[in-house]
């Protein structure tokens, strides 16, 4: 098989995939017609935060410096380290992937905070939490190029992206919440912006690489 003609995400991965951006979608927009507008915590949030503050109040500091891995120029570094891994690797698509996927996930949980307009602090915009969507693109990246390599088949494969993402996703969130940069349902919008993105992207190169074979003689 030639590198253009690799998958960006298996065919056996593609369904779940698919769900999985469409409950990213629908817990999204849920969280900031709930969220929109407001400031403060909700009951949600004060249960959440008690819980973080309990189990993180002695690792303030090393939490502070974890929320650099989800900061904008850490993440624009490792997705173009990606998508160079990916493109020497052979893998074409998942290059791809790797630069659009964290871009369009930076992107929206920037130009949707003052369009949502939850406030946190001084009255600093909020909803989606960019540092865990950022972390997210890039583990859910990874994670899709680690199950390229190894195809470890489908369910093994689906445990893969899911532990993964949900690990990067929620140490970074959780260090956001701990720090008081965001409340615990922003880094839920942050993670979800993340997974509908990149989930998404790959699966739309998927269905014109489909498109394309359809049409050809």
């Amino acid at each position: 098989m030639t590198p253009s003609a690799l998958p960006a995400l298996p065919a056996e991965l593609r369904r779940p995939a698919a769900v999985g951006v469409v409950a990213a979608t629908v817990v999204f927009g849920l969280l900031a017609a709930r969220y929109g507008g407001d400031s403060g915590y909700g009951r949600v949030d004060g249960h959440a935060v008690s819980v973080v503050d309990r189990l993180t109040g002695a690792h303030f500091s090393l939490l502070e410096q974890l929320t650099r891995f989800g900061s904008p120029p850490l993440v624009v570094a490792a997705a173009l380290l990606l998508c160079a891994v990916c493109l020497v690797l052979g893998r074409r698509r998942l290059a791809v992937v790797a630069l659009v996927g964290p871009g369009l996930t930076g992107l929206a949980t920037t130009l949707l905070k003052p369009t949502i307009g939850r406030t946190i602090g001084d009255g600093g915009y909020a909803f989606p939490s960019g540092h865990t969507g950022g972390a997210t693109s890039i583990a859910l990246v990874a994670a899709l190029l680690l199950v390229s390599l190894v195809r470890p088949g489908r369910t093994t494969g689906i445990a893969l992206v899911v532990v993964i993402a949900l690990v990067a996703g929620g140490t970074i969130g959780t260090a956001m919440v701990a720090i008081g940069a965001h409340y615990p349902t922003d880094t839920v919008g942050g993670f979800c912006a993340a997974v509908a993105l990149v989930l998404g992207t790959a699966l739309a190169l998927e269905a014109v690489a489909t498109r394309r074979r359809a049409m050809e003689p």
